[in-house]
């Protein structure tokens, strides 16, 4: 296995020699592992870098997806908060383009939007890192990948270790439960969790992992989402255990499944926390 610092070389000749591609077949992506250094140009596709990083699956042992950078990446040694941002099930193909459609946080940053946050405590604002994974299958990635996936950008750039945040809209909201109740050492590496118009949990039984491990969670669902009870299920499983942080859950009125529109939107604020979900994340760190 390669270096960080050979991976971080690596990701300095990228962020200065980029060519620019917007609309590209996902056969021609260049592959960026922790194992591996390939040709320091590669494709960007919404402003985002085309990688593919390694799931530990047997089936599908590798996963495209789109890496968002900040600007001044190559021109420090800082380490950056990161967000790992998983879609829902019209997302899940091999069409890489499907990733920017239907107000998705990439769709957002192709459209100009640099992910940061304020932390109004600190009064400091941070610059986020975004991996946005595409699964080729009809569902979504979950526990076993995503840990494998989250290894791997550990070894490859320079993260905060104790601002890494999960999020995930309808079925990538699945998945960020998968990785709350499947793995608790995959689930303690998280300071907080954003899911979206969430899926059903398969083991809501341990979403008590949320306040075992001090994670902050806010569950945003429109009240019309044929999913919204389990929302508010999930977020009083969470607070019936006295958490160290409460859970908090914004009810969208008249929203049915599709509250991502508004979450990811940096201009959206709850009108109760006052808030968007960027300057929120940034609040809490392990």
């Amino acid at each position: 296995m390669c270096t960080k610092q050979n991976n971080l070389l690596f990701l300095l000749l990228i962020c200065l020699v980029a060519c620019t591609k917007e609309q590209i077949p996902a056969s021609s992506q260049q592959s960026v592992t922790a194992s591996q250094i390939s040709d320091s140009r590669y494709d960007i596709v919404g402003r985002q870098r085309l990688v593919t990083c390694p799931t530990g699956d047997a089936t599908y042992p590798t996963s495209q997806a789109l890496l968002w950078l900040p600007q001044g990446y190559g021109d420090n040694d800082t380490s950056y908060p990161l967000i790992i941002n998983l879609y829902g099930q019209g997302q899940c193909n091999t069409d890489i383009n499907t990733m920017l459609e239907s107000n998705t946080m990439s769709e957002y940053i192709a459209n100009g939007f640099d992910p940061v946050g304020y932390n109004k405590n600190e009064q400091k604002t941070y610059e986020y890192i975004v991996f946005s994974p595409q699964c080729p299958t009809a569902w979504g990635w979950s526990a076993p990948q995503v840990k494998v996936m989250l290894a791997t950008l550990k070894d490859s750039l320079r993260i905060d270790d104790s601002r890494v945040y999960l999020t995930g809209f309808s079925a990538g909201g699945w998945g960020l439960w998968s990785c709350i109740t499947d793995d608790e050492s995959l689930c303690s590496q998280f300071a907080a969790i954003a899911p979206i118009s969430s899926a059903a949990a398969d083991h809501p039984d341990l979403i008590t992992n949320v306040d075992k491990y001090g994670i902050a969670c806010w569950n945003i669902c429109g009240d019309q989402d044929a999913f919204y009870p389990n929302a508010v299920a999930y977020t009083n499983i969470i607070n019936d255990n006295n958490p160290p942080i409460k859970a908090q859950l914004t009810s969208l009125q008249g929203v049915g499944h599709s509250a991502w529109a508004q979450a990811y939107d940096s201009n959206w604020k709850d009108n109760e926390m006052n808030t968007n979900l960027y300057d929120w994340l940034i609040q809490y760190k392990r």
